[in-house]
This record gives C-alpha cells, sequence and structure tokens, in this order.
C-alpha cells in the first residue's frame, strides 16, 4: 500500500508538474498572441502613414509642378510680349529715322538743285514758270 501511495504522490507531482507546464504555455502564447497583434497593428498604423505621407508629399509635387508650370508660362509670355514691344519700338525707331533719311535726302536734292540752278541761272526761268 505504501508504494501505491508513493506511485499516486509521484504521479501527482508529476501531473502538477504537467498541469504547471500547460498553464505556463497557454499564458505564454496568450502573451505572444497579443504581442502578435500589437505588431499588427504598428504595421498596419505604419502602413497609413507611409500612404499618407506619400500621398501628401505627391499632392505636394504635383501643387508645386502646377505652380513652376504656371510660373514658366507667365514668364514665357511676359518675354514674349517685352520682346515684341522691344520689336515694335525699334521698327518705329527705324521708320523715323529712314523717315529723317529721306526728308534730310530730300532737303539735300533741293539745296543741291537751287546751287545748280544759281550757277546755271536758271533760277528765274523757274519763278517766271512758277509766277
Amino acid at each position: 500500500m505504501e508504494t501505491m501511495y508513493f506511485v499516486l504522490g509521484m504521479l501527482s507531482i508529476v501531473g502538477a508538474i504537467i498541469l504547471a507546464t500547460i498553464v505556463w504555455g497557454i499564458v505564454k502564447i496568450n502573451n505572444l498572441l497579443k504581442e502578435v497583434k500589437t505588431n499588427e497593428e504598428r504595421i498596419s498604423e505604419v502602413r497609413r502613414m507611409v500612404w499618407e505621407t506619400t500621398h501628401a508629399t505627391r499632392e505636394e509635387f504635383d501643387r508645386r509642378f502646377k505652380e513652376l508650370e504656371r510660373t514658366i508660362g507667365s514668364e514665357f509670355q511676359k518675354s514674349d510680349r517685352d520682346m515684341y514691344s522691344e520689336f515694335e519700338k525699334r521698327d518705329r525707331d527705324l521708320d523715323l529715322r529712314f523717315k529723317d533719311i529721306c526728308d534730310e535726302i530730300d532737303h539735300t536734292r533741293s539745296y543741291i538743285d537751287s546751287r545748280i540752278d544759281k550757277v546755271t541761272g536758271t533760277l528765274g526761268a523757274k519763278q517766271v514758270i512758277k509766277g
């Protein structure tokens, strides 16, 4: 009988150790499951943050690109207008110079004609015709 009590005592100790090991394993598994869930939440949060950051960066890039495109377009138009107005100004200046040169040539011809007429003595004849 004593051996039976001894065997029962040993089995109960072994059973208690197995039960303690099972309880410890379950607790450890629950802790690991909580850690996995926390890590999954962190990964989801990081993914969301990465998406938001890349989306915001993309929107900022698009906004700046459009702004730059508008700026380049307006500068090009301004440059085009300035160049055209400068061209028109120089064209007017050339027209005025050409007119002044033509007037000066006419004045010079008239003066030369009057000198030639004076030398040849035909000045009176012209006055008679006009008169």
